[in-house]
This record gives C-alpha cells, sequence and structure tokens, in this order.
C-alpha cells in the first residue's frame, strides 16, 4: 500500500526574504554550537593534559556520530507520522539534548567535585566527563542537523532548492560570526558570575539559549506535510530494517546523488582539519613563531583565554567571507535558479539585479564555481606550512571562507534539485501551488528515473503514492530525502575517520608529547619549532581537495 499524506508545506512570512530566513535560521543555531565546540574544546582538552595525538582520537566522535545519528534519524523521520510533521519533533528533542550536554560540558570540574577531591583522579575524570559531553553534544546536533537539512528539500518545490540552499550557507554563516566573535570577547566583565564564572561556562549556556531560540523559531514558523499511512513496506521501523533500507537505497543510488558521495568523500578529508585544528594553529603560530605578537602576551595569567580568542578572532573573520561570499556568490553564478529570476524580473528591481544582468553572459557555473572553490582552499592548505605569522596565518583562514561558502550551498543545492527532479514522473517540475515550470529534458533524466524506480519497487509494492492533499503531490519525489540526505552524509563522515588517523599518524611522529603552549604557566616560555604538524595535516588535506576537484567535473554535463 502506498503512503498518504495530509496538508502542504507551508513557510509563515510576509515576503520570500523573510521565509528564507525562517527556514533556515535553524542551521544557525546547529552552527554556532559547531563553532564553540570546534574553537574552544580542542584548547580545553589540550590544557587539561591530552596529547595531539589522542586529541585526534577524540575527534572522531565528530564523524561517528555523523555516521550513525543522521541515516538512522533521516529514515525514522521519513516515518514518523507525528501530527507536527517528521522533521520538527527530532530538531526540538535533539536540540533540548544537546543544551542538557552543552552545560554539563562547561560544568565538567564542578560536577567530578562533587564525588571526588581535587587530584589526579579529580582530573582524569573531568576529561572523561568533558570528553563525554562532546560526544552526546556530537550524537544530538547531528540529529538536529540532518532534519533541518531535510526539512528544506521537504518545504521547498525543485525550482527553488538551490535558492533555498544558498540562504542555508548565509545562515550557517552567520552561526559561525555568531559563535566565533562570542569567543573573542571578555564575557565575564559584561555578564559578570550571574550565568558563570569562567568564558567557557558563560559561551555554553549562551549556545544553549540561542541554540534553542533558533530551532523554535523555525519550528513554529514552519508548517509540514503529515504522514497519515506509512507504505506497507515501512510499518517495521525497528534499527535493523532501518540499516537495511540505507544498505540496500546505497547500493541503487541515483548517479548523480552516488557523484556527489565522491566529491563529499574527498572534499571531507581535506576540510576536517581546517574545522577541528585552525583556532589551535593559528595560536600556535603566535606562540610558537611569531616573536612580535608573542610579546604582548607575556605577562598574561590566562594563557588559554588569549589562545582561544586569538584563534576565534581568525575564525570570525572566516566567517565573515563565507557570509559575504554566500550572500554574493548567487548573483554572479549562473544557475537554473538565477535564470528562472530573470525571465520572472525583466526589469531589475535593485542594484544587485542590475549588476547580475549585465554580468550574465560572462558568469561561470556552479560545478565551474565549485571546482574553482577546491583549488583555492588547497593552494590555502599548502601554504599554511611555511606561514610564521599570526597575520598570514589569519589571512589563510579568513579566505578559506570563499570556498566554504560553496561547500556549504554547492552540494546540497545540486542534490537537492536531483532529489525532487528524479521522481517526476513525466519529466516535468510542478510548482507546489500547481502550475508546471519548464519541462524537463526526458533523455538527461531518464537514467536515474530509472534507477529511483527501482528502488521504489523494492521496498514498496506501489510505485504511486497516493496523497490526501491533492497540493501535496508535488512534493512526493521527497519521501526519501531523509534516507539520501543520510547517504550523503555517511560518506561526509568515513572521510574525516581517515582524515583523523592521518592526524594521528602525523603528530604521533612530529609531536608525541604534550603541547606546552597550553599548559598552565607554559606559554610565554614555548620554544620556537621547526615545521608545524597541524599545517602538515592541513596541507596533506589541500591534496585531498584536488581529488575533490577532479570529480566534481563530472557534474559540468548534467
Amino acid at each position: 500500500m502506498a503512503a498518504t499524506w495530509a496538508g502542504t508545506p507551508k513557510i509563515r512570512g510576509p515576503s520570500d526574504p523573510v521565509r528564507m530566513v525562517l527556514l533556515t535560521v535553524c542551521l544557525s543555531g546547529v552552527q554556532l554550537v559547531w563553532g564553540i565546540e570546534m574553537a574552544y574544546c580542542t584548547p580545553y582538552l589540550l590544557s587539561l593534559g591530552l596529547t595531539k595525538s589522542l586529541m585526534s582520537l577524540v575527534w572522531n566522535i565528530g564523524p561517528l556520530s555523523g555516521l550513525i545519528t543522521q541515516p538512522i534519524v533521516g529514515v525514522i523521520a521519513d516515518r514518523s507520522r507525528s501530527r507536527f510533521g517528521r522533521r520538527r519533533p527530532v530538531m526540538v528533542v535533539g536540540a533540548a539534548a544537546t543544551a542538557i550536554a552543552l552545560i554539563s560540558l562547561g560544568w565538567a570540574k564542578e560536577i567530578v567535585g562533587l564525588f571526588f577531591s581535587p587530584g589526579e583522579t579529580a582530573n582524569t575524570c573531568t576529561i572523561l566527563l568533558a570528553i563525554l559531553s562532546i560526544y552526546l553534544v556530537d550524537f544530538a546536533i547531528n540529529a538536529v542537523q540532518a532534519c533541518c537539512r531535510a526539512l528544506i528539500v521537504d518545504t521547498l518545490p525543485a525550482p527553488q532548492q538551490q535558492h533555498g540552499n544558498a540562504w542555508a550557507s548565509r545562515m550557517v554563516a552567520v552561526g559561525n560570526i555568531a559563535g566565533y566573535f562570542a569567543g573573542t570577547i571578555d564575557l565575564v566583565s559584561i555578564f559578570g558570575a550571574s550565568i558563570g564564572d569562567t568564558q567557557f561556562k558563560q559561551l555554553m549556556i549562551l549556545a544553549s539559549i540561542l541554540l534553542m531560540s533558533c530551532i523554535l523559531i523555525t519550528c513554529f514558523s514552519v508548517e509540514e506535510r503529515v504522514l497519515i499511512t506509512r507504505r506497507e513496506s515501512d510499518k517495521g521501523s525497528g534499527v535493523l530494517q532501518v540499516f537495511a533500507l540505507i544498505w540496500k537505497t546505497m547500493w541503487h543510488l541515483p548517479t548523480g546523488i552516488w557523484d556527489m558521495c565522491v566529491v563529499l568523500f574527498w572534499a571531507w578529508i581535506g576540510w576536517f582539519p581546517f574545522m577541528v585544528y585552525s583556532t589551535t594553529f593559528v595560536a600556535e603560530v603566535l606562540k610558537r613563531y611569531d616573536t612580535a605578537a608573542r610579546e604582548s602576551l607575556e605577562t598574561s595569567d590566562d594563557v588559554l583565554g588569549d589562545i582561544a580568542r586569538v584563534g576565534s578572532m581568525a575564525l570570525v573573520l572566516f566567517s565573515c567571507v563565507s557570509l559575504a561570499a554566500s550572500v554574493l556568490l548567487p548573483w554572479v553564478v549562473d544557475s537554473p535558479e538565477s535564470r528562472k529570476h530573470v525571465k520572472k524580473h525583466l526589469v531589475p528591481t535593485n542594484f544587485l539585479e542590475q549588476f547580475s544582468q549585465k554580468v550574465a553572459p560572462y558568469k561561470p557555473n556552479l560545478t565551474d564555481t565549485w571546482i574553482f572553490g577546491h583549488i583555492t582552499y588547497a593552494v590555502l592548505m599548502f601554504i599554511t606550512i611555511f606561514i610564521g605569522r599570526v597575520s598570514s596565518a589569519t589571512f589563510c583562514v579568513a579566505f578559506s571562507g570563499v570556498s566554504w561558502a560553496l561547500m556549504t550551498w554547492a552540494p546540497f543545492s545540486i542534490v537537492g534539485e536531483e532529489i525532487n527532479k528524479l521522481s517526476e514522473p513525466s519529466g516535468t517540475i510542478h510548482r507546489s501551488h500547481g502550475g508546471p515550470y519548464d519541462p524537463v529534458t526526458q533523455r538527461e533524466f531518464d537514467h536515474d528515473v530509472q534507477e529511483m524506480e527501482t528502488i521504489r519497487a523494492s521496498i514498496s509494492t506501489d510505485a504511486t503514492p497516493m496523497v490526501v492533499d491533492p497540493e501535496a503531490q508535488s512534493h512526493e519525489p521527497s519521501d526519501l530525502a531523509g534516507v539520501y540526505l543520510g547517504i550523503m552524509n555517511v560518506f561526509s563522515c568515513l572521510p574525516q575517520f581517515v582524515s583523523s588517523f592521518i592526524s594521528f599518524v602525523v603528530f604521533s611522529i612530529l609531536e608525541p608529547g604534550k603541547s606546552p603552549e597550553f599548559s598552565e604557566g607554559g606559554g610565554s616560555e614555548a620554544p620556537t619549532y621547526g615545521i608545524n604538524a597541524i599545517a602538515v595535516c592541513m596541507g596533506i588535506g589541500g591534496i585531498a581537495t584536488l581529488v575533490a576537484a577532479h570529480f566534481t567535473t563530472r557534474f559540468r554535463d548534467r
């Protein structure tokens, strides 16, 4: 029996920009949590005495949580019959769990102090509790992120997928800026001890509040269609069946989605060291090589705070560049969305539209622009090996924001359109409120449509779903969106294990001991080293990104 649905997706708001902000602001909250975790948790755990080689193993939890959580949550949410929709309940529960874990992370010493007296045992338990809290944060926030991305695919019709994901990229950049900027200011001097007596504790509280606020804004602003009756094959939703569905679907992926998985695999080998170690990289350049900049910190009593603030400032600039790129690139990159916008608005209504139309003959397409982003990022990562000044390190981190804007926009835009187009039965894309868009060439999508039908036949007795609301019919292709996005996430997580292992080997060879820069009282006496092990990891990542650029060329003919 086919699935049946009630209602139609709807976003509240007086205008398109407002609706896009309300739909995607949830990703700002998610990215804020990721940003604070990446910027502060590495220096924090190193200050407790972990070596970098062990630290690289701790950060395996990020890809592990994504590998396990997002596909399972995607499938379970796809089958949810909650009257509140398929995605929003998971988003709220996941955000609440993340907030609890963040507070536990901020107050780890106090919690351990309730059971142990100060000493080596208490310090070890503090490390374990901090790591456990980070694990819970990663698992919970991955569940939230999976549903935030799937909500975009569920809510927007195919012609608006690229537009929606461009806004998602902007919201990701806003979240990065908010998280990193909060780390650059002295929060204790502003709030006092009312929400914590340290910078780290106050960051955890602010991250919890802002995450819940962003998630609730999206949940109250978006109305999902409701699954009334599952497909016959979906009635048993045990864990084993979830894995079986993911495994079966993975072996029958449409060509376009498989190609994107390959690109993401290599791209994330390159990006993982940057996301985890960029703050520490800038801080180590300061403490090891840049003598002039280091002199200003020699009298400081807060080594960890100063190091984290320097690294956070570099990431603030990174996020500002990423935000600017995410706003401007859609106007200067040729895409189906931009061409439809030009057709709809023959007379430009603002400066950006005028500029976009003037440069239209010279616009690169999205695929070529993403290839350029891969190559640019690789060059910047190669340069890090030779950097010896904070200003140069900050420049490399900041300018990587252009490539990151493309990384958060291009893959989801391409796949979002693929998911919606693959199951169009007649080769014509429809709006959610009726009225056809330009016909899609049957020859271009015939192969992928056949593969989609093969998948549907293997998991359902009826390939033609019934809907309670006729307007919901155009959104039926997204009923497997959670599965596809979950599988994409698998190919984003697996390479992070590879990158983490590479980092472990590099750190074990080049820097096997503890980091004196992060130990209490050891900041001002740090010696000058030769090669930076983190820069080597980033350089290796640059090579992987060039491989990703090669595979991205497959989308030129689509």
